[in-house]
């Protein structure tokens, strides 16, 4: 690595490419007042890209310090869990209207819709705004006057390229506007109520489409939809495959389709070979039904024609482990990252897949839900499983209580997943302690854990001293304990009955602790949190705070002590 003297003496332009791959705090520890020429390099370049989400809260003022808002061009900002109250921070010292060269925009997780509006009303005066995105939002951070600004921005701008919103949005679509926007992400989820076609009449030049079906297609309604190449759908409906094959044949230039959906009139090969356009380029879905309704044979026969294995080289997958009364079909590679195993033994149980013995189909998944309420109910000793997960960093285990040895369950984990990579590790109703104690000295890279009380009081014995974010599903009683076995926690989530419990485990886990959720509080414990908390950190910690709707208080500290 060089040194900062010889980094110091590269061209320009060099220095440039390396600063877009860092963080705006990342850059001014490490360059900044290092020298005259970094500083002015520094002081003049203007592509810097703020990223908000999980910052810590020094980072965060040490950037609000000193950044220059006219040499921003990315800015995401995040509400989540771990940031409460970032929103009226970033405003007390800030309006969005100063980023005049904002190009992408990310708002997560606003939850007040003063701090919303106060952005959206300034949205007309970025001229090069060309991405838009507000997610998870909740119903209380909107309100009527929310759509009418981010309405009025959209029918006015002429930047905006990609727009991407999820939650409590649903009702955009019932404002009339117009706009040029290309790409689109919206809500792909059952409570979206927007049809197809009013998204398509209202955004004439969709490139892209994200989103989901949850009411009828009517053809009539439906208009022909010149410039959309990729389309993303999840359908909610008991849609026919005639409907089907009118909404492709409405979208002449497709090239890329994914869909997910449930019906047995989707296993069919000949139909997709008929209905899809032409031209399509790649072709990604999983498809369910329940096995009852199915003959397996003639349905993978169906996928195995020279239009499927010769002309696109298309792959599926018939799989009868993800659930014992249902069938999946999907194509290879899958093309989601969260995945649901329920591995077994049992011949029957076997998947069948159309791809070469030696392609690798799993590699985008990243979670994966590990079920062995099957497999602790089998006896064969020949172990050889199906699936094989590479990339998977978020691990989820879970049984139905039928206990047996855990040798084979930790030998099924060892085939399909690098332990080594897991950096997440989720026990929900999970019965193994013992199983626990094996694999974690396999997982030298867990930083986060979630477990169920009951199972907390099972690993007394353990060393979680690498544990940094840890998550109890139930309320606890015992909080010395806790801080003996977790000593250098960052991020905390439980619930907790007393006030006593409260001020005892901040107290406990102070020189750590950055962030706190105390999971359904009342008003009456939340008040009294409060009050004792401004008093606790007055001379040495400051916090932020905020109570979601679900009653679950999120308590943000600064790392850095007064």
């Amino acid at each position: 690595m060089p040194s900062i003297s010889s980094f110091d003496q590269l061209p320009v332009e060099l220095i440039h490419k390396v600063l877009r791959y860092l963080e705006y705090h990342e850059i001014f520890f490490s360059y900044h007042n290092t020298s005259k020429r970094m500083n002015d390099i520094l002081n003049v370049y203007d592509r810097y890209q703020l990223n908000f989400q999980s910052i810590r809260m020094s980072h965060l003022y040490l950037t609000l310090h000193y950044m220059k808002p006219e040499q921003i061009i990315s800015l995401i900002l995040s509400n989540m869990d771990d940031t409460p109250g970032q929103f009226q921070m970033f405003l007390s010292e800030f309006s969005i209207k100063e980023f005049i060269r904002l190009e992408y925009l990310e708002l997560i997780q606003p939850t007040n819709p003063n701090h919303l509006n106060a952005i959206l009303c300034d949205l007309p005066s970025l001229k090069w705004l060309r991405s838009l995105s507000i997610i998870h939002c909740p119903p209380t951070s909107v309100n009527h006057q929310t759509f009418e600004y981010l309405t009025s921005f959209l029918h006015q701008s002429t930047s905006l390229r990609c727009l991407h919103l999820t939650g409590a949005l649903n009702n955009l679509f019932e404002y009339k506007f117009m706009s040029s926007v290309e790409q689109l992400w919206f809500n792909d989820n059952v409570f979206n109520t927007t049809s197809l076609s009013t998204i398509f009449s209202t955004m004439p030049s969709l490139e892209a489409l994200e989103s989901s079906i949850t009411l009828p297609i009517i053809p009539s309604q439906l208009p022909t939809v010149s410039y959309l190449t990729k389309l993303s759908m999840t359908i909610f409906i008991n849609m026919t495959n005639s409907e089907m094959k009118n909404l492709l044949d409405k979208l002449p230039s497709l090239r890329y389709l994914k869909i997910i959906a449930n019906g047995k009139q989707w296993f069919n090969g000949c139909f997709w070979e008929q209905a899809l356009p032409t031209n399509l380029l790649r072709f990604q879905f999983n498809f369910c039904t329940q096995s009852i309704h199915l003959n397996e044979d003639i349905v993978f026969e169906t996928f195995q024609t020279p239009f499927w294995l010769q002309n696109k080289h298309w792959y599926v997958m018939l799989d009868y482990q993800m659930n014992p009364l249902m069938t999946h079909l999907y194509s290879l590679p899958y093309c989601n990252n969260q995945f649901y195993y329920r591995p077994s033994l049992d011949n029957k149980r076997q998947c069948r897949s159309s791809a070469p013995l030696d392609q690798s189909y799993m590699n985008f998944v990243t979670k994966l839900t590990v079920d062995f309420s099957i497999l602790v109910t089998e006896t064969n000793p020949s172990i050889s499983f199906t699936h094989s997960f590479p990339n998977v960093s978020t691990l989820i285990l879970s049984d139905n209580s039928y206990f047996t040895s855990v040798q084979p369950l930790f030998d099924c984990l060892q085939s399909i997943v690098d332990l080594n990579q897991i950096v997440e590790l989720k026990l929900g109703h999970f019965h193994y302690p013992d199983l626990i104690r094996l694999i974690l000295s396999s997982m030298p890279h867990l930083h986060t854990l979630w477990i169920a009380e009951t199972m907390f009081a099972k690993l007394e014995m353990l060393d979680f001293r690498q544990i940094r974010s840890l998550t109890i599903c139930d309320c606890l009683t015992n909080v010395d304990r806790l801080c003996l076995m977790f000593p250098q926690l960052t991020h905390l989530s439980l619930r907790l009955s007393s006030i006593e419990r409260m001020r005892r485990i901040i107290e406990l886990l102070d020189p750590t602790l950055r962030n706190l959720t105390l999971k359904h509080i009342n008003q009456s414990l939340k008040e009294q949190l409060i009050k004792w908390l401004t008093q606790y950190c007055e001379n040495h910690r400051e916090f932020s705070y905020e109570l979601d709707q679900h009653m679950s208080l999120h308590i943000w500290f600064n790392d850095i002590s007064r």
